[in-house]
């Protein structure tokens, strides 16, 4: 019992530090965001995901204290703060429109720190200087 705790620990303590954020900082932005975009849900389906990026993506939405989950869902509102900021209009939350490059960039993705790295680069670009995450 004892290992399988520490094991459980060690995991999402290695995500934060895969990804080298500041969590807190990440989830303070979500919560900035989700009044006004919640209805906004990931394109990724964790039924039975088959793709190496979606399954890191979905093994890590169920895993306590990992961060991975918890950037594809800032990502996923940054993006559409950006999208409605450009174009001066709301869109349908419950069917918005996805960037297709960064999605392809994303999904090539088989390892946490590619995921990291990609997911970082785009919540920046929607976010600009209001991004956690260094620019």
């Amino acid at each position: 019992m004892r290992l399988a705790l520490i094991l459980v620990l060690t995991a999402g303590t290695a995500t934060a530090q895969t990804c080298g954020v500041d969590i807190a900082a990440v989830e303070a932005r979500i919560a900035e965001l989700e009044p006004s975009h919640g209805q906004v849900l990931s394109d990724i389906g964790c039924d039975a995901p088959t793709n190496p990026a979606h399954i890191l993506m979905c093994e890590a939405a169920e895993t306590p204290d990992a961060a991975i989950w918890r950037m594809g869902r800032l990502d996923d509102l940054a993006w559409i703060y950006a999208v409605e900021n450009a174009t001066g209009q709301d869109i349908d939350e419950t069917d918005p429109p996805r960037d297709d490059d960064f999605l392809a960039r994303r999904d090539a993705c088989t390892e946490e720190a590619c995921l990291c790295a990609v997911l970082i680069q785009h919540t920046n670009d929607s976010l600009g200087g209001t991004s956690p995450y260094p620019q």
